[in-house]
């Protein structure tokens, strides 16, 4: 009889982000290997369309949807539904478990540690509930699934007593076959991500535009792709309203999953800003096109990025992005040596890791 393993589906409201495509392609990949189990997706809001096709597979079901806020919905409605549905455990996705521990085994993923290291970069709400929340979720969790080592490692330092229950498991990523016809843009820099102050867009673009003013024939566009947010509602406005597409800066809203395939596998290399990331799965999605990269010089980039192929910049120094953009643009070759395999960042291992680790709290008697 197959395992029914409750998921918290949340991510999949939203379009493609970072939390969302985690959890989409790791999901799509335990199905693809192991029908051990039955995943019932928990959400208060409607998965958003372009995750509708995975509820056509036999081993998915999408449970009815209580649209109230997030926070009541974890504690008061999820572990009703769980109960009612014999779920034999339960996957939380978004780094918060319900307070009152549930009576089945639970594995929580864990993509960074914002509420201490960067509470600058989140809502006040979202700050709130993670700092007063996190204690229970940390105790609760039968195993914590970290994003990087350096989320690992930041875990232990706030609670000791996980260090016997967290694992690490890298996203993968991949090398899409199938590429947009419907953009044609050329000799460009790509960055992804969604308009807030932790993605730090504002410090590239005073960057390039400083740049272009100085040395007007620079080659390279800068095109910004992702999602509107929070925070920073001017910045938000004049890239839409394109007012600096004059100075070679565009800004496509919500790419389509071919709209992105073609934008990293035809820029020049990739920038990351971020001041703070649980990992940084855009750097890998260029890697894995053997794009070399511009990030900011934070611990979890060192996890991931090269000095041989990568540039490391401190993250708010303008004129130490404007010397960075240069100095890549002046290099002899941009493809990354030695070039990076599909193998060696994989959903395929990704969802293996998952595998083990589900199958270790539903047989760990």
């Amino acid at each position: 009889m197959k395992k029914i393993i409750g998921v918290d589906a949340r991510p999949l409201a939203y379009g493609f982000t970072g939390n969302s495509r985690y959890l989409w392609e790791a999901l799509k990949e335990i199905l693809r290997q192991t029908d051990t189990f039955e995943f019932i997706l928990y959400t208060n809001k409607p998965l958003h369309p372009v995750f509708q096709e995975i509820l056509n597979h036999k081993s998915i079901q999408l449970a009815p949807i209580y649209p109230v806020m997030g926070i009541l919905w974890l504690n008061f409605i999820l572990p009703f539904l769980l109960k009612r549905d014999k779920v034999h455990a339960f996957w939380g996705t978004l780094q918060l478990l319900p307070i009152f521990k549930l009576s089945i085994p639970t594995i929580v993923n864990y993509h960074d540690m914002n509420f201490l290291s960067a509470k600058q970069t989140m809502t006040l709400l979202n700050y709130w509930q993670h700092k007063l929340l996190s204690r229970f979720t940390l105790k609760n969790a039968d195993k914590i699934l970290c994003l990087s080592q350096n989320t690992q490692r930041e875990i232990h330092a706030y609670r000791a007593f996980t260090k016997s229950k967290t694992s690490v498991i890298y996203p993968g990523a991949n090398r899409n076959k199938i590429i947009s016809k419907s953009l044609n843009y050329q000799n460009f820099i790509l960055t992804v991500g969604t308009l807030e102050p932790r993605k730090n867009f504002s410090t590239l673009l005073k960057a390039y535009l400083k740049l272009k003013e100085e040395y007007p024939s620079y080659p390279y566009a800068l095109i910004l792709a992702g999602r509107m947010g929070w925070g920073d509602p001017n910045l938000a406005l004049e890239l839409k309203a394109g007012k600096y597409e004059d100075l070679g800066v565009k800004f496509i809203e919500n790419p389509s999953e071919t709209e992105l395939a073609y934008l990293y596998h035809n820029c020049i290399f990739f920038v990351f800003p971020s001041l703070h990331e649980g990992f940084g799965l855009p750097l890998v999605e260029a890697m894995i096109e053997n794009k070399c990269c511009i990030a900011s010089d934070i611990p979890v980039f060192r996890e991931i990025l090269d000095s041989q192929n990568d540039l490391l910049v401190p993250s708010l120094e303008i004129d130490s992005w404007k010397k960075a953009l240069l100095e890549m643009a002046n290099r002899k070759t941009l493809i990354r040596n030695p070039l990076i395999s599909e193998k060696d960042w994989s959903w395929e291992n990704t969802a293996q890791k998952i595998i083990q680790e589900l199958l270790e709290i539903l047989y760990k008697d």
